[in-house]
C-alpha cells in the first residue's frame, strides 16, 4: 500500500482451500442501503469490504483470502457487503466513509452507522477472524476501557482522513493500553499507516522502526516493515530521514520476507520497498538485483495461482519489477493472458496499456487503452484517459492527446468529491500545461 505498500479487501472468487467446510455465503453487492436495512432487521453488525477492480491487492484478497471456507461462519454473525468504489452508485457511500487505501474493511454499527473498527490493507484469514471478533466485542461492550475508546476514536479520525490526528490518537492508545494490551499490535500498525498517509514521512519511518521490535514475526510485522521502509525512502530524497533509520528498516524488511504467515502480496510489497531502498541509496546495481528477485518471486506466485483472476493480482507487480530491471516486455505475455482470460475486465487492459508504453510500443498501448476505456467506470477512467493521452503523444498526435486529457479532466472533475482522483487530475493538468507550452 502506498501510503500502504499497495496496500487492501473484497469478496467472492472460486474457493480453493479445505473441501470439508461450506463456502462463504455471497455478500450483498454494491447496495449499502439494502445491506444496512438487512443488518438492522437481523440485529447484526455490517461488515463492508471496500474494493476497486484496478487494485492488485483487492484482486489478491479476492482470490486468496476472502474466498476461504474458514470465513463461512461470518455470514451468520454479520451482514456482508462488498462495495466497488468505482461505480457511480458508490458515490454516497464514499462521501460518508472516505477511503484512502484499497481494500479497506469496515465494521459498522447499523444503529448509528458509525464505524467501530477499520482495517486498511491485506489480511490473513486468521486476521479477518480476529478483527471480526474485535468488532463484536466493541459493539457489545457497554463501556470500553480508555485504550479501546481512544483506539476507536483513532479509527474514526483515520476514516475522516485526519491522518496526523489519527496517528496521535493511536500513540495515545498505545500509551494507555500498556505493554500487555491485546490491541497493541493493531494500534502500532495503524499508527504507522496513518503517518504514511500524512506529510510526516520521517515520523512514519521512526514509528515503524520503534514498532518492529514489539511485533511478533508475521503478516503485521511484514506490513509495518514495508510501509516504514517506503516512507524512509521517500523522505531520504529530501534528507529528512537519517541513514540509520533507513538502514535499520531495510534490514527489517529483508528479515520479514521469511516471516511465517505473511501473504504473498505483503512479500511482494517488501520486495518493492527493498528495490526503492537501493534506489534511494544510489545503488543502481543493487536495485536491479533486488528487482530481479522481486520479479522471480511474483512470477513463481502467479504460476501457482488457482484462477486467472487470482493470477492477475500479480500483474501490476510483474510490470513494475520488469520495468525496474529495464525489461518491460518481459511482463507482456502474462498481462496479455489476463486480458484473454478475463474478458470484460478493464483492469488487465489498463495494465497492458501501461506495460506497452514502458516497452515503447505506443500503438499497442493505444489499442489496449481504448479497449479499457470502453469498459472502465468511475475514477479510474481518468487514469485510462491519461494512458490514451500518453500513447497519442508518443505517436505524434498532439491534438488527440489533448482531447483525451481534457476529457479525463472533465470526467474526473464532475465526480463527487469523495470519488475524485486528485492525483490523476493533477497529472492531467500538468500534461495539458506542457502541451500548451509546447504549442506556444
Amino acid at each position: 500500500m502506498r501510503g500502504l505498500p499497495l496496500a487492501l479487501f473484497v469478496l467472492s472468487a472460486a474457493p480453493f482451500f479445505a473441501a470439508a467446510a461450506p463456502q462463504p455465503e455471497a455478500a450483498v453487492a454494491d447496495d449499502y442501503p439494502g445491506a444496512l436495512a438487512q443488518a438492522r432487521a437481523r440485529g447484526l453488525p455490517l461488515l463492508v469490504d471496500v474494493w476497486a477492480p484496478w487494485c492488485p491487492s483487492c484482486r489478491f484478497m479476492r482470490g486468496y483470502v476472502l474466498a476461504d471456507r474458514r470465513l463461512s461462519g461470518l455470514s451468520r454473525r454479520f451482514v456482508r457487503l462488498e462495495l466497488n468504489t468505482e461505480l457511480p452508485s458508490a458515490a454516497g457511500f464514499v462521501e460518508r466513509y472516505p477511503i484512502d487505501a484499497w481494500p479497506t474493511l469496515l465494521f459498522v454499527d447499523p444503529a448509528t452507522e458509525q464505524v467501530v473498527l477499520r482495517w486498511a490493507g491485506t489480511a490473513t484469514v486468521e486476521e479477518v477472524l480476529r478483527l471480526a471478533a474485535d468488532a463484536e466485542r466493541t459493539l457489545s461492550a457497554a463501556r470500553a476501557g480508555r485504550a479501546e475508546a481512544t483506539l476507536a476514536r483513532a479509527d474514526r479520525l483515520l476514516g475522516a482522513r485526519q491522518h496526523a490526528e489519527a496517528a496521535q490518537a493511536y500513540a495515545a492508545a498505545l500509551e494507555e493500553g500498556g505493554q500487555r494490551w491485546s490491541e497493541r499490535a493493531r494500534a502500532a500498525e495503524h499508527r504507522v499507516q496513518a503517518l504514511s498517509l500524512s506529510p510526516d514521512q520521517a515520523g512514519c519511518a521512526r514509528a515503524a522502526r520503534a514498532a518492529l521490535p514489539t511485533l511478533s514475526p508475521g503478516p503485521g510485522r511484514a506490513r509495518v516493515a514495508a510501509t516504514g521502509l517506503l516512507c524512509a525512502c521517500q523522505e531520504n530524497e529530501a534528507g529528512k530521514v537519517g541513514m540509520g533509520d533507513r538502514t535499520a528498516l531495510e534490514a527489517a524488511a529483508r528479515a520479514a520476507l521469511s516471516d511465517p504467515g505473511a501473504l504473498a502480496d505483503d512479500r511482494s510489497s517488501l520486495h518493492e520497498a527493498l528495490v526503492s531502498a537501493r534506489e534511494a541509496a544510489g545503488d543502481e546495481a543493487g536495485a536491479r538485483a533486488e528487482a530481479r528477485r522481486w520479479l522471480v518471486f511474483v512470477e513463481a506466485e502467479a504460476a501457482r495461482a488457482p484462477t486467472p483472476a487470482a493470477r492477475s493480482a500479480f500483474d501490476g507487480a510483474r510490470v513494475s519489477a520488469a520495468i525496474r530491471i529495464g525489461e518491460p516486455a518481459r511482463a507482456l505475455p502474462a498481462v496479455q493472458a489476463s486480458v484473454r482470460d478475463l474478458p470484460g475486465d478493464f483492469a488487465p487492459l489498463s495494465t497492458l496499456a501501461y506495460a506497452n508504453l514502458a516497452a515503447d510500443r505506443p500503438a499497442e498501448a493505444l489499442e489496449a487503452a481504448r479497449r479499457a476505456l470502453a469498459l472502465a467506470e468511475g475514477p479510474r477512467r481518468v487514469r485510462v484517459e491519461l494512458l490514451v493521452g500518453e500513447a497519442e503523444l508518443k505517436l505524434g498526435d498532439r491534438a488527440a492527446a489533448r482531447a483525451a486529457l481534457e476529457e479525463g479532466l472533465r470526467f474526473g472533475e464532475a465526480l463527487p468529491e469523495g470519488q475524485r482522483p486528485n492525483g490523476w487530475l493533477e497529472q492531467a493538468r500538468k500534461m495539458l500545461g506542457d502541451l500548451k507550452g509546447g504549442e506556444g
